[in-house]
């Protein structure tokens, strides 16, 4: 996926002649801020014949491009990575004698670095797995930036992010990206880029299994592109930190997510696989799940909240401290808040990781005594201290109820891993403890916090609900969301990028049934030509069936790939739905359905003939982007 070495010249040449020119010359080897840029020590970025890590080589040493995420209104994180290659192999302690770093890096308020509002410089070495993240404080608020970083002589790619709104900004709406179950295997990203087109965005919010601890052996669309290895470190589980870092590192050189890590801030809640734990088959040495989350706080822009599990975030450090290490008994505090000024705060919490079946309270049982209290307490201050009109929150599964139905094939809920022995056919999560959903709706609804979006994953599939515990009349009218009851939110689930449908589940199950058990991807143009048209019609059952039994289940489609995107003002909320063809890429993108959720009475009402909805805050792209740079 690399480009022609005449381009890389061209990028490589451009980088370094404007690498100090746009960061006013500072030291990327921990010299004075005037010291000269051939002060740098001399590294050879043209990767050695054997080493193979997983980088934008023309971008080297910033091969895993820039990103930023959970924004305040003051402050942002900002991400990077310095890669320096070594014939030794990508996992040495000082690649080309290099033990520690420093990284320059700079805010500006235009495309081009001109204006700059902030600088600092960090360092970073192996025990950071070469990662930086700094936390930028001083900034305005609802304001667009852009950022770059240097070292050892050359500048990275710029970025672009914007903070949040503060209470009391004249902000009209906020736009938000929405995806998961992002698969590299399974499918090219272009997902990503297509959010990455995008100019009005204020945040990105990912729900989780942004990165996957193994491929799924259903597809491996990207496997049968190279030589099919499954013993070869990346088609198989990461087995140690370097590893699940290198699976980072794959998914970040992919052109389509540096991209849209360079252009819009990330919200992610980690989901099961992103921080899966391992046992290393050769060794016997547990890679254990508090590891695997300390990597996930070196290899993302999120914010760390503090230690003790309130999910507030300390005071900013120096612009000179790099804060990607987190310690490890606060390495799985995930649940965090984003106050987005006077429209909406957006909420992530944690099902996975803090449940606790003995807790007095239904929602301790599934989210931890703790955080239970936390997601309250910040619900009531949504609504009664921030006066915040709607609340986005990015839960990792399925919250609404999707209720036991007929199935068209004996054997498919089990196939499908569903519960097929109801009442819900989801087992984990909110389906495994349906009382803690009865209770925080029954919060919800009881101190009037009804504006309410639910941005959800796991499931691969397209999901649109109405939130209320009983779906049938007199508690709920699926023509208006009314009842005795009434809505108390909406969710939507987007899809996947590329992980496994229910109908690829399927002609996975109906190749394997009729060739021995061989998988999929040993005969990938079979399965595609003859299995996948045949269970498209008994995925389309599925769908019918399960809406007739669940009338508050809006809009359900297992067979397609894309993302979401939230519209959110003071009168109403826009959902839209966009499909992208996969698994190959392409420049195609098709709104699948909107729907439109008024303020005060939620309930999602499909827009007969949709329009694309567009933001008024619009902003340029940034100067080096990566394609056309």
């Amino acid at each position: 996926m690399s480009p022609p070495i005449d381009r890389r010249g061209f990028i490589r040449a451009s980088t370094a002649l404007g690498a100090y020119a746009a960061l006013g010359g500072l030291s990327a080897c921990g010299d004075s801020a005037d010291a000269p840029a051939d002060a740098a020590p001399v590294v050879d970025f043209v990767p050695p014949p054997d080493w193979d890590y997983p980088a934008a080589v023309e971008l080297l040493p910033f091969g895993h491009g820039v990103a930023s995420g959970d924004p305040l209104a003051d402050r942002v994180i900002l991400w990077t990575r310095v890669t320096v290659p070594d014939a030794r192999g990508w996992a040495v302690a000082d690649p080309q004698g290099l033990t520690e770093i420093a990284v320059d890096w700079l805010v500006a308020t235009d495309p081009a670095l001109n204006d700059i509002v902030s600088r600092g410089t960090v360092k970073t070495d192996r025990g950071l797995d070469w990662t930086v993240k700094v936390d930028v404080a001083g900034l305005r608020s609802a304001t667009t930036y852009y950022y770059a970083f240097a070292a050892l002589g050359h500048r990275s790619i710029t970025g672009r992010t914007r903070t949040a709104p503060a209470p009391g900004d004249a902000v009209a709406e906020l736009r938000i990206a929405h995806a998961a179950c992002s698969s590299y295997w399974s499918m090219d990203f272009h997902a990503y880029a297509r959010i990455a087109e995008r100019d009005d965005l204020d945040l990105f919010c990912h729900a989780g299994d942004h990165v996957y601890d193994y491929p799924d052996d259903k597809q491996w669309y990207r496997a049968r592109k190279d030589v099919f290895d499954p013993e070869y470190v990346d088609f198989r589980d990461w087995r140690n930190a370097d590893e699940c870092g290198r699976r980072y590192a794959l998914y970040y050189a992919d052109p389509d997510l540096l991209e849209a890590h360079q252009s819009v801030a990330f919200a992610v809640m980690p989901d099961q696989h992103d921080v899966d734990e391992a046992t290393d088959p050769d060794t016997g040495i547990e890679f254990t799940r508090a590891e695997a989350a300390r990597v996930f706080w070196l290899w993302t822009p999120s914010r760390p909240p503090l230690p003790d599990g309130s999910g507030e975030f300390g005071p900013p450090p120096s612009p000179d401290t790099n804060i990607a290490h987190v310690a490890r008994e606060a390495a799985e505090l995930f649940h965090r808040y984003l106050p987005y000024g006077d429209l909406a705060d957006v909420i992530l919490i944690d099902l996975r990781r803090h449940g606790d079946p003995a807790a007095p309270s239904e929602m301790g049982k599934l989210l931890g005594e703790s955080q239970a209290a936390w997601l309250q307490r910040v619900l009531l201050e949504s609504k009664e201290q921030r006066g915040a009109v709607q609340r986005v929150i990015v839960n990792q599964i399925n919250m609404a109820q999707l209720l036991l139905f007929t199935a068209p094939l004996p054997g498919l809920f089990e196939t499908l891993g569903l519960n097929p022995n109801g009442p819900e056919l989801y087992s984990s999560g909110w389906g495994e403890y349906p009382a803690a959903r009865d209770e925080l709706y029954g919060f919800l609804r009881d101190n009037g916090i009804i504006d309410n979006l639910v941005m959800s994953g796991d499931s691969h599939g397209w999901f649109a609900d109405d939130l209320v515990e009983t779906a049938g009349l007199p508690a709920y009218n699926p023509v208006n969301g009314g009842g005795t009851l009434g809505v108390v939110g909406v969710e939507i689930v987007p899809s996947a990028i590329g992980r496994a449908s229910g109908v690829e589940v399927v002609a996975g199950a109906l190749h394997a049934a009729a060739h021995g058990g061989q998988p999929p991807y040993a005969d990938y143009e079979t399965y595609a030509r003859v299995y996948l048209p045949l269970a498209t019609p008994i995925m389309v059952l599925v769908e019918d069936a399960a809406r007739l039994v669940n009338p508050q289940l809006r809009y359900f489609n297992w067979r397609t790939y894309g993302y979401a995107l939230a519209h959110l003002t003071a009168e109403a909320l826009v959902c839209e739905l966009w499909e992208v063809p996969g698994p190959q890429t392409s420049p195609e993108q098709t709104l699948l359905r909107q729907f439109v959720s008024q303020v005060g009475a939620p309930h999602l009402e499909t827009v007969a003939s949709p329009q694309p909805t567009q933001g008024s805050r619009r902003a340029p792209a940034p100067a080096t982007a990566h394609r056309g740079a």
